[in-house]
């Protein structure tokens, strides 16, 4: 458990905020005085992604492979619900104009994310 949470950067408070359980929670389990639960389990991988064997076992990949379709509809499914509502509103504006968006239109949109990502 704690490998995980060091993998994902995340506060004991900010994975128990995820999952549903509290800091003291994720303490418990990473001490050895509690064991992860059926429950638990499932949170974790639906979470974040984690293979099953790897939390049970730690044996595999911690992470399940992902197609590129999947990993994008992963990422965006974990940042939406917590952001602001007018990135939320430029996804909506991004996925209803991209129908329209002609090949110039989307290498502005990428010469526009390049430049936030601090690339040439």
């Amino acid at each position: 458990m704690k490998e995980l949470r060091e993998r994902l950067n995340l506060s004991q408070e900010a994975l128990g905020a995820r999952v549903g359980v509290t800091r003291g929670a994720i303490s418990r389990i990473e001490n050895g005085t509690n064991s992860l639960t059926p429950a638990m389990i499932l949170s974790l991988c639906r979470e974040f992604n984690v293979r099953e064997e790897w939390l049970r076992e730690g044996t595999g990949e911690m992470f399940n492979e992902l197609s590129q379709e999947e990993e994008v509809a992963y990422i965006v499914g974990q940042a939406l619900p917590q952001a602001p509502d007018f990135i939320k509103d430029t996804f909506i504006a991004l996925g209803k104009l991209s129908h329209d968006f002609t090949p110039e239109d989307w290498q502005a949109v990428k010469k526009f994310i390049d430049a936030l990502a601090g690339k040439k």
